[in-house]
């Protein structure tokens, strides 16, 4: 336990929650890693690089965060070639050959199609905003960055408690005299 030296009163500062926490809407974005960290996969057989991007544009949402990761090493061998083959796109997105640190891949802009994602297939998770495609410099493709004008529906907050308004229901037709509203006999 660490002791804070006062009383430290909660009750006295502000705690509304500022900033945009919902998911980027589908474009192209220009983008740059700002952090990144290795780890382990959560059974501890792998190696995960886990990066932290941050939109450069459209100005309009310049500085929100996108979270990425790359499964670099996994016992899966499918699960490892798919990270390993987006991994090297990024890679050839920002224009570098070869990575020792992954320090070397901060602060380099590059251009990706960002889209939603799907949820997770136990449900615990929504769906989330995902790189769904990088452009190269040296294919000569670059489009502007852009917000689609296009976008799918969104789901309700996951942290909106209130209760969901009561959708008017027609009454249900009485039954006949004589019959159990529970069925036959």
């Amino acid at each position: 336990m660490a002791s804070l030296g006062k009383s430290f009163n909660a009750t006295e500062h502000d705690t509304e929650q500022r900033g945009d926490y919902t998911e980027l809407p589908n474009g192209v974005y220009k983008l740059e890693i700002e952090a990144s960290d290795i780890v382990p996969t959560k059974a501890g057989n792998g190696t995960i690089l886990k990066t932290t991007m941050s939109v450069v544009e459209p100005e309009e949402l310049k500085g929100r965060k996108l979270f990425e990761s790359f499964n670099l090493e996994n016992q899966n061998a499918q699960a490892q070639e798919i990270g390993q083959r987006a991994f090297a796109s990024l890679c050839r997105a920002v224009g570098i050959d070869s990575v020792e640190d992954s320090e070397q891949l901060h602060f380099i802009s590059f251009t990706a199609k960002i889209g939603l994602g799907k949820p997770s297939k136990d449900g615990q998770y929504p769906a989330r905003a995902e790189i769904k495609r990088y452009f190269f410099e040296d294919e000569g493709n670059l489009p502007e960055p852009a917000i689609d004008a296009n976008q799918p529906a969104r789901a309700a907050p996951a942290n909106d408690n209130r209760p969901a308004p009561a959708a008017a229901k027609p009454a249900a037709a009485a039954a006949p005299a004589g019959r159990r509203p529970w069925g036959a006999k």
